[in-house]
C-alpha cells in the first residue's frame, strides 16, 4: 500500500474552536439563570516531552526527534434533578524537532451530551468533534512507512435503555458519523449504525446478555456501499468484590463476504489493594479509512503496583494484527513510574517499545518521555 506524505500540515480551525468555546459559554450562562441546581466544573494541564527513535516506522536507518506536547483540558457538569448536562473541551498542542518526520499539531475535541434518568430506565442524547493524528489511532496504524496525517470526526449519537422486569433490561443505540482525512490516500466516509442489547441479572453477579448490531458504511470516492451486522452472546461476572471478567463472542455478516466471520472478546479485571491488573483479548471488525471494514486481532495487558500512597508503577504489553490487502502486526512493550508530588502536581516517567512487521519487513522505535500534570481542587 502506498502512502502519501501530506502535502500540508494540520492545522488547528478557528473555527471548531469558537464554537466548542461558545457552546461551553452558553452552557454556564444557563447556569446562572437557574437551569441545574447543581454545576461542576474541572480543568486539568499535561505537558511532556519524549524521544523517539524512529517515528516513522522505517524499516532501516530511522531517523530519532524529540517531540514536546502541551494538553488542556476543560469539563463542565450540571444536574436538575433527574437530568444531567455533560460538556468539555480539550486540545493537544504538539511541537517537533524535525516537522518533515512528524508534524507540528493542534489538535482540539469537544463533546456535549445529555442524559435523562426515568423510573425504570435513561435516555441520551450526544455530539462529538474529535481531530487526532492518523499515528496514534490503533485501527489506522499501518506499521513502517505510515505518514503523519490527520484523522477528524463528528458523530451524533443516541442511546435509550429500559428495564422489562427486575432483571432484566433492554438498551437502544444509534449514530451518524462522519470521518474525514487530510493527506495520505485514505478514504473519508459516513456511517450509520444502531444496536439492541438485551440483558438478563442470572444473579447479583452473573448477568447474560444478547448484543445485535448494524453499521451501514458510506464511502465518499464512489465506491460501493457496504454493511456490517453483528450477532453476539456475551456473559459479565464478578467473581468476587476484585476481580471480574467479559466473555462474548458471536458471526458477523459483511456485504459481499461469502462466509460469516467471527468475532468476539474475552476481558479480565482484577483491582486490589495495590495490585492491578487487566488482559483483554479478541477479534473486532471496524469501518476504517481503507474504503471498507477492517478486522484487527489484538491482545492487551497492563499491571500495576503501588509503591506508595503517592507513588505506582506498571508495564503496558500490548499485539496487534491488522487484515488488509496483507496482514500487518504491531507489538509494543512498555513500563512507567508516576509519582504525585502533592494534590495538584503528578510526574510521570515512561518507556514505550514497537515493533511492527509487514510482508516480511520489521521496524521498531524506542520512545522515552517525562510528563507533568497539573490538575486543582475544587476549581
Amino acid at each position: 500500500m502506498q502512502i502519501v506524505q501530506p502535502k500540508k500540515q494540520a492545522e488547528l480551525n478557528p473555527r471548531q474552536l469558537l464554537g466548542s468555546a461558545i457552546m461551553l459559554a452558553v452552557l454556564v450562562l444557563y447556569s446562572s439563570q437557574g437551569w441545574t441546581a447543581s454545576w461542576q466544573q474541572a480543568w486539568s494541564a499535561r505537558a511532556f516531552a519524549e524521544h523517539d527513535s524512529n517515528p516513522t516506522m522505517a524499516p532501516a536507518y530511522g531517523i530519532s526527534i524529540w517531540r514536546s506536547v502541551f494538553e488542556p483540558s476543560y469539563k463542565l457538569k450540571g444536574t436538575d434533578g433527574v437530568n444531567e448536562l455533560n460538556a468539555g473541551l480539550d486540545l493537544q498542542i504538539a511541537r517537533s524537532s524535525n516537522k518533515v518526520l512528524s508534524q507540528n499539531r493542534d489538535d482540539p475535541s469537544a463533546f456535549v451530551g445529555w442524559r435523562r434518568q426515568t423510573e425504570t430506565g435513561a435516555l441520551g442524547l450526544s455530539a462529538d468533534y474529535d481531530q487526532v493524528g492518523t499515528r496514534i489511532m490503533a485501527i489506522d496504524n499501518t506499521g513502517p512507512g505510515l505518514a503523519d496525517n490527520t484523522r477528524t470526526s463528528r458523530k451524533i449519537s443516541a442511546n435509550l435503555s429500559q428495564a422489562l422486569s427486575e432483571r432484566s433490561n433492554v438498551a437502544l443505540d444509534g449514530a451518524y458519523q462522519h470521518v474525514s482525512y487530510k493527506g495520505g490516500n485514505f478514504i473519508d466516509y459516513v456511517t450509520r449504525s444502531g444496536g439492541m442489547k438485551f440483558s438478563y441479572a442470572w444473579d447479583e453477579r452473573s448477568t447474560p446478555f444478547l448484543r445485535l448490531s448494524y453499521v451501514d458504511y458510506e464511502p465518499e470516492n464512489g465506491s460501493p456501499p457496504s454493511y456490517l451486522a453483528n450477532a453476539l452472546l456475551g456473559w459479565n461476572w464478578k467473581i468476587s468484590d476484585y476481580l471480574e471478567w467479559t466473555l462474548q463472542g458471536g458471526r458477523t455478516k459483511i456485504k459481499d463476504t461469502q462466509k460469516m466471520g467471527t468475532q468476539g472478546a474475552v476481558a479480565v479485571q482484577y483491582t486490589g489493594r495495590r495490585i492491578g491488573w487487566a488482559l483483554n483479548a479478541g477479534r473486532q471488525v471496524s469501518p476504517s479509512g481503507f474504503g471498507g471494514f477492517i478486522t484487527v486481532d489484538q491482545v492487551q495487558g497492563n499491571w500495576s503496583y503501588a509503591l506508595s500512597e503517592r507513588s505506582k508503577t506498571g508495564i503496558d504489553l500490548g499485539w496487534q494484527k491488522n487484515y488488509l490487502s496483507t496482514a500487518i502486526a504491531t507489538t509494543t512493550a512498555g513500563a512507567w513510574l508516576q509519582h504525585d508530588i502533592n494534590s495538584f502536581w503528578g510526574t510521570r516517567m515512561y518507556y514505550l517499545h514497537k515493533f511492527s512487521k509487514q510482508d516480511g519487513i520489521s521496524a521498531n522505535s524506542n520512545i522515552l518521555g517525562v510528563a507533568l500534570t497539573y490538575t486543582p481542587a475544587d476549581f
